[in-house]
């Protein structure tokens, strides 16, 4: 069964899910708003008649509502939960019917600068990162780019164990993705949680909070004896004593304060985080990376789900402060957010330190989840073969980002002539398998799954010359900075780094004889290095290089044909040298020249 079918499946089933608990919350809402009116009704009765069935009622009818609440905000939360999935499973469909990605484009992480990501077009609208990203968190999407960016090339096949055993647990793989796209979590408020985490203790002194606690006992008693003897000397001191709690509550206005504008920004998304790692926590993983994970989620007798949710609670008991009756009642009874407030410290010196470790974790989940999501939606793409031999091999190698109908695949290999000098005419398809080269080799790199029918690959670093940029600000040419890029290039390599290189029309602002004899000499340093890798070029006098070298280059290109008097490509790579220009034919037909 193809995904589209699956996903099909699941965005009926999940709708049916979520519109059925969508009416059970309609009836729930009714039935809170019957009980309120029970327990107003009862409670006027008790007022007026003193009679103990009134008030035992108003009791009952009042611990019945305050329950029905907090089961109304779980079922709220599961139809939020639900409705993510139908959204997901939507989403996932309209993507493979070849509609654009609704995920982040990475656009931050665009880096010109970088060896490789600006030149293969990684960021942005159209780019590898939105087609891969499935990550609902920040903490993912930066695990995700950072795996493409700087990948930890020795734990390759770790990866590539874990992506394979992901791939086949659709169900947990879409839980996580959903339970963390319930909240957007944004810079700003995770910023706030940091900050919280730095802060200094509101009690340096525990002694106080347990000195501090004797007061509540105190008033307590207090009522109690009162009741029991109905002495109004007890009343009395009870009353002082509700008058100094709420005095002693004030005077830690501020600390309470500073606490709560976290805790309402943060709350939420610390709920969002518990449920995405409870559901990590709760798997049975065979592949040791993802133990690995689970492993460092573990935290004493507690977890790390549980202990965030937690921290989730004392925020929300936090925030009853903001009502006021609330507020005088349970402070002046209980010293009620001074108790909180110390709780949350206690929370933070136990966890503190854990709190961001865990969600790097969870980062590193979400964006194994996201190549996973890849393999499960392309079931023809390969695994790669990671070899310690200095070598690349592919078959039936296609770009990704082309549509399936549409794609090309060209096979190639590096295992004996270790440099390629590529020809071909305009639009014949050079600079696109220059991408689809470079892409899936970025992406072995990481552990995925690549767009060929077979891949291995010596785990090489990349540098690609393909997009330069000039810089008004640095006062730095087009020139100049390509020759930055090369320069780069011949350092890695003179440092002794195993490296990949692919070349597009270097020297293109330069005059044609300058140009033609610096793209000889850098091949020849090249090749002089024991480099792997490939270069596009218009110069055709540029593959003569083969001739004097032949077991170290070879010369592929990209050939057009003119049928009927139209230009035609079939964009498949073949051997040997271009003999077929198409800029002058296409200028002719254009109009252009005569």
């Amino acid at each position: 069964m193809d995904a589209s079918t699956v996903y099909s499946g699941l965005l009926a089933r999940y709708s049916s899910k979520a519109q059925l608990l969508k009416q059970q919350l309609g009836w729930l809402s009714l039935l809170r708003l019957l009980l309120f009116c029970g327990f107003i009704f009862l409670g006027y009765k008790s007022l007026v008649t003193g009679a103990a069935g009134f008030i035992i009622g108003t009791l009952v009818l009042l611990v019945v509502f305050l329950l029905m609440i907090r089961v109304y905000d779980q079922m709220q939360q599961r139809t939020a939960f639900y409705k993510a999935l139908v959204k997901l499973n939507s989403d996932e469909i309209s993507f493979l019917e070849g509609n654009p990605s609704v995920y982040s484009t990475g656009k931050e992480y665009t880096d010109p600068h970088h060896p490789y990501s600006y030149d293969l077009d990684m960021f942005g609208e159209g780019g590898l990162f939105p087609y891969v990203n499935r990550c609902s968190t920040s903490f993912g999407k930066e695990a995700l780019a950072q795996s493409l960016l700087h990948p930890n090339t020795t734990s390759i096949e770790e990866r590539q164990k874990a992506i394979a055993e992901l791939k086949d647990k659709l169900e947990f793989r879409q839980h996580l993705q959903a339970h963390g796209s319930l909240l957007d979590t944004r810079e700003k408020e995770m910023q706030q949680l940091k900050a919280w985490l730095e802060t200094a203790p509101a009690f340096k002194n525990k002694t106080l909070y347990y000195f501090l606690m004797l007061l509540p006992l105190a008033s307590t008693s207090c009522l109690v004896y009162f009741f029991i003897t109905e002495q109004e000397q007890a009343l009395n001191i009870f009353y002082d004593l509700f008058i100094l709690n709420l005095l002693v509550a004030v005077s830690f206005a501020r600390k309470i304060s500073a606490h709560l504008s976290v805790s309402t920004s943060v709350t939420k998304i610390l709920q969002q985080f518990a449920g995405q790692l409870k559901q990590l926590e709760g798997q049975s993983f065979q592949s040791p990376l993802l133990q690995q994970l689970q492993e460092g989620l573990k935290t004493g007798n507690d977890t790390a789900s549980g202990s965030i949710r937690k921290l989730a609670s004392l925020f929300n008991y936090l925030e009853t402060i903001v009502n006021l009756l609330v507020s005088m009642l349970l402070n002046g009874l209980f010293l009620f957010h001074l108790h909180v407030l110390f709780r949350l410290e206690k929370w933070k010196q136990q966890n503190g330190q854990k709190i961001l470790p865990w969600l790097k974790l969870l980062g590193e989940a979400e964006a194994l989840n996201s190549f996973a999501n890849l393999a499960y939606n392309n079931p023809g793409f390969c695994t790669p073969a990671v070899s310690s031999n200095e070598t690349l091999e592919a078959e039936n190698m296609g770009h990704l980002l082309i549509r399936a109908h549409k794609r090309i695949n060209n096979s190639i290999s590096f295992a004996e002539q270790r440099f390629v000098i590529l020809t071909g005419s305009n639009m014949s398809g050079k600079s696109t398998f220059l991408r689809t080269l470079g892409i899936n080799l970025v992406l072995a790199r990481s552990g995925s799954v690549v767009c060929a029918d077979r891949f291995a690959f010596y785990p090489y670093r990349v540098h690609v010359s393909m997009r330069i940029t000039d810089s008004l600000q640095d006062s730095e040419s087009f020139f100049y900075a390509e020759l930055k890029r090369l320069q780069s290039i011949i350092h890695e390599l003179e440092a002794g780094e195993k490296t990949f290189i692919i070349l597009d029309e270097i020297l293109r602002g330069t005059n044609s004889n300058d140009k033609h004899n610096g793209t000889i000499g850098l091949i020849r340093k090249l090749v002089a290095a024991k480099a792997c890798g490939i270069i596009a070029t218009h110069d055709l006098t540029v593959s003569q290089l083969a001739e004097a070298d032949p077991s170290y280059i070879s010369n592929k290109c990209f050939e057009s044909e003119i049928i009927n008097d139209e230009l035609v490509f079939d964009y498949k790579l073949k051997d040997g040298v271009c003999t077929k220009l198409s800029a002058s034919f296409l200028m002719k037909k254009m109009g252009i020249i005569n």
